[in-house]
């Protein structure tokens, strides 16, 4: 208690650098108004992202059905296959442990069309993907075409508000004299007795960073944008690196690679399709380009889309244009394996931050390749003396990359990215490059067919959610299909009364045989490394290197 007590007094230095009073605001959620506002007492009248339509903010409860019926009729007119049929063999059993061969020479030397659909400013393996994906487009062996890039919408607010909260009860504590919280209060920001910790580790973290939830709100820190906010930092960020490509060397094929900076770059959606009513969802200029070019593809020779976010652009072109549903396959990268029941999936950022656009990708029919971020695409790891000793001042484009690693945003709200990649022995993962690897280098790649599940949103243990306080306290939600409970991961940031966590279930099959049959989707098995022999990170660098960059 001594301890804790001494603790407590170096942080009240923070009340004059920055805890700020809460300030009161209105809870209101009309029709009329069509935003939804806090549901508590939040800092500087900061509180979730403005949707359209509260009504459609529980994911669970949008209703998708007209939706399905009109994808599966054109996939049946369409006659469009599982994706199973480009395993060996064309068979759900090729797929087992094969790699899926996406190369122009697998495809008579010729690169297939590929749109690139990233939230590139969310952290840096967006970065590298992109990089890899568009040194491997262009010159004489050119692997793939990208024929665009979207910008895709992102935002951390809803994982930075229990933080948000947690500053408002410590400053109440301490103002005090402490001892003056509720109890759930308490366990929620220092933990319970018997595992202590808290939300007031993450206080401290960010204290050590020299910052607080306030500081970071004032000023409009990565952590505190909201969707249309990601979504319009990524554009600028994507011309700007593309840039960089104009500096290629004039030698060798370099020149080839100046073409890079003149690849169409659009703005996605500024909004999730989370909170919007889905059949009036407005196209981007993102998603009207993408609409197109998958209307002129064709079942057999179909746009690719490798989307490295949220699914918020490829889902709200499925749901304006429903026809182009068999002319597109995608690439995404999220959450646990399909075929895991066991845990709480919408925890992953892509997954969960628009579930009614993960749902939709599910639900669709839509032919896709799923790479799960665990276990799979924690194989992709990159550490900083690496990238110090392989990126730094060897070019332009290869400097960002080392600029990026280094400056990495991610997890801010948390306080864990200072310093996190830069420890000795700690590595940071590059998720999103896996989702090129069909195209570059498929021998790296292992994959296995899984049946499409759904996304299931948890049944709340009735009056057990009360605020993000109840969070890791008092918050209980019931495994679906059982009446086993566990501690909510989440609350619905649009209703502190509901666990907002999100399982994989089985999808129930139709009266219908050819959409049982192709139900199947592809998802990677293995994912070889970035570094060693034929890695894609050596590939990576063999193409800087060969380009100038």
């Amino acid at each position: 208690m001594i301890i804790l007590k001494i603790t407590f007094l170096l942080l009240s230095f923070t009340t004059r650098i920055g805890f700020l009073h809460a300030v009161n605001i209105k809870e209101e959620c009309t029709a009329k108004e069509k935003e939804c506002y806090a549901n508590e007492t939040e800092l500087m009248n900061f509180g979730p992202c403005p949707v359209d339509d509260c009504n459609f903010t529980d994911y669970q409860n949008v209703n998708l059905e007209p939706f399905v019926l009109q994808w599966n009729k054109y996939l049946k007119n369409d006659e469009v296959p599982s994706l199973t049929s480009y395993c060996k063999g064309k068979t759900t059993s090729g797929c087992e442990r094969g790699p899926i061969d996406w190369t122009a020479a697998n495809n008579n030397g010729k690169p297939r069309q590929v749109v690139i659909d990233t939230d590139f400013v969310n952290e840096v393996d967006d970065y590298f993907a992109v990089a890899w994906t568009l040194l491997s487009s262009v010159g004489p062996s050119a692997q793939l075409n990208v024929a665009s890039i979207i910008a895709a919408p992102f935002s951390f607010r809803y994982r930075f508000l229990p933080l948000v909260r947690a500053q408002k009860l410590f400053e109440k504590d301490n103002l005090n004299g402490y001892d003056t919280l509720k109890k759930v209060e308490r366990d929620f920001l220092y933990g319970p007795p018997k595992s202590p910790g808290g939300q007031f580790t993450s206080l401290l973290r960010l204290k050590d960073g020299g910052v607080t939830p306030k500081l970071m709100i004032e000023r409009d820190n990565h952590a505190t944008w909201c969707p249309d906010r990601g979504m319009e930092e990524s554009y600028q960020a994507l011309l700007r690196f593309l840039k960089l490509f104009t500096q290629a060397k004039e030698a060798g094929i370099a020149p080839a690679f100046d073409s890079i900076a003149e690849t169409p770059v659009f703005r996605g959606q500024p909004k999730y399709v989370t909170g919007v009513d889905p059949q009036k969802v407005v196209a981007s200029s993102g998603v009207k380009d993408l609409i197109r070019r998958a209307k002129e593809a064709t079942v057999n020779d179909p746009l690719f889309v490798i989307s490295i976010g949220a699914p918020t652009n490829v889902a709200s072109a499925l749901l304006i244009a429903p026809e182009i549903v068999g002319k597109i396959v995608i690439l995404w990268d999220a959450s646990w394996s399909l075929q895991n029941r066991g845990r709480v999936v919408t925890g992953s950022l892509n997954t969960g931050e628009d579930p009614v656009a993960s749902r939709v990708v599910l639900e669709s029919g839509v032919r896709m390749l799923y790479f799960p971020g665990f276990p799979s695409g924690q194989t992709l790891q990159l550490s900083a003396p690496e990238v110090k000793a392989w990126y730094k001042g060897q070019g332009a484009v290869s400097e960002a990359l080392f600029q990026r690693y280094n400056n990495n945003p991610n997890t801010q709200f948390s306080g864990l990215n200072y310093g996190r990649y830069r420890n000795a022995g700690t590595t940071g993962i590059m998720w999103d490059i896996g989702n090129s690897i069909p195209f570059i280098l498929p021998n790296l790649l292992s994959v296995q067919a899984v049946p499409s599940p759904r996304i299931k949103k948890v049944e709340t243990v009735p009056k057990t959610c009360d605020g993000y306080e109840s969070i890791g306290t008092t918050c209980q939600a019931y495994y679906p299909s059982t009446d086993e409970t566990y501690n909510c991961h989440e609350i619905d940031p649009y209703d502190k009364t509901m666990c907002n966590d999100g399982f994989f279930v089985d999808a129930p099959l139709t009266d219908d045989e050819f959409l049982n049959e192709r139900n199947n989707l592809v998802e990677a098995l293995m994912l070889a490394g970035l570094s060693g022999p034929g890695g894609s990170g050596i590939d990576l660098l063999h193409k800087l290197q060969a380009a100038g960059l």
